[in-house]
């Protein structure tokens, strides 16, 4: 649930998501372009949107996340962008690669998630919707690194609205939607990194969409997401608005947590030396209601430090973290004579985000943060 500012790298791979609401089915133009519903002639310079794809291959050990945005697609800023952002974490090493245009190189569809964005030679992408359950996935990004992809993901579970027009931020303009449209998904295709290949058959994948407009440095969240067979779970919590939910997908049923039920914790921290800020390694989630309780643990195991592009001058500069982390967790119901059961444990490889500012006084450097111990 992501997981997920002014600026389209931050913006791309961030998903957080506020209080789930309870509305019509999600329909496959739910998933579509939105920034028609919120151009107003006000705002519109904070307009930003993405959707998010990610995917874990524990045999290969990859694990990767995709991201096409758009921010100001009206340009009233005179800093519009569009992007495409590749996280991969790899036996070749993790990193990020992005690559940027303007935004008349940016194309999406007002009824699917149809989406396309070209910066020439440096590569762009495409989401190709084939039907509700299929969406092809394709990009190349190139800089100091190369990484290509062309993927099918296959919908498993039942698409949620995290949240619909909510307030984010200080000021009551300051709104964001939230779409968890593949809560899980089956991933097929092939990802290459730097010339090497790596064909992925069936492996777990994951797809939501952000849309809205807030300031890029006002807004901070912790978002975390898991998918395995009969399981889903997706957290989004802010820390600068009293807005969070965590949802939790059992097999056919599906128990939302609002921002009372539930409790983040971060237990264990890493410091970044190049951006002067901690990031925690070890966090535990416990939510429980009247009919069911969750605890899981999520250890870090490789971050990747994302900040603005150099052409977005925002100060002071989001910072936000990336990870790969280590879930561990289980879920009981309550039965009818009051009794608590254990009905799930589970254990597997999701990903995670933790959001603040650089403490850097001026300048930026470059360069993943180390990798916790």
């Amino acid at each position: 649930m992501r997981t997920r500012f002014a600026f389209a790298v931050i913006l791309a791979i961030a998903t957080t998501p506020a209080a789930a609401q309870t509305a019509a089915p999600v329909t496959r133009q739910d998933d579509a372009y939105h920034f028609r519903s919120f151009q107003d002639g006000r705002h519109d310079g904070r307009y930003v949107e993405w959707w998010y794809f990610n995917l874990v291959d524990t045999e290969q050990q990859i694990e990767a996340a995709f991201a096409y945005a758009i921010i100001d697609p009206s340009n009233r800023s005179g800093l519009a962008l569009s992007s495409v952002l590749a996280v991969v974490y790899s036996p070749q090493g993790r990193f990020q690669q992005l690559v940027s245009a303007p935004p008349e190189s940016f194309h999406a569809s007002e009824l699917q998630a149809d989406v396309s964005m070209s910066a020439g030679d440096a590569g762009g992408g495409q989401v190709e919707v084939i039907d509700d359950l299929t969406y092809r996935v394709r990009g190349r990004v190139t800089g100091d690194h190369t990484v290509e992809w062309n993927l099918l993901y296959a919908r498993e579970g039942e698409p949620f609205f995290g949240l619909d027009r909510r307030q984010v931020g200080r000021r009551d303009w300051e709104r964001m939607s939230w779409l968890v449209y593949m809560p899980g998904a089956s991933v097929t295709g092939e990802v290459t990194v730097d010339g090497r290949s790596y064909p992925v058959t069936g492996v777990r994948g994951y797809h939501d969409h952000n849309w809205g407009e807030w300031q890029p440095f006002g807004v901070r969240w912790n978002w975390a997401q898991y998918h395995e067979t009969g399981l889903h779970i997706a957290l989004g919590d802010f820390m600068t608005a009293p807005e969070g939910v965590v949802g939790l997908d059992l097999g056919d049923e599906r128990t939302v947590f609002g921002k009372d039920q539930y409790r983040l914790t971060h237990t264990a921290w890493e410091h970044d030396p190049a951006n002067g800020r901690r990031f925690p390694t070890t966090s535990w989630l416990r939510a429980g209601n009247e009919t069911v309780r969750l605890i899981v643990r999520l250890h870090a195991l490789q971050t990747v430090a994302i900040l603005p592009p150099f052409q977005i001058p925002v100060l002071p500069e989001p910072l936000l973290y990336e990870q790969t982390a280590l879930y561990s967790g289980r879920v009981w119901q309550r039965e009818h004579g009051g009794q608590w059961r254990l009905v799930r444990s589970f254990s597997g490889v999701g990903f995670k985000e933790y959001t603040t500012i650089t403490a850097r006084p001026k300048g930026r450097l470059h360069g993943p943060a180390r990798q916790p111990p």
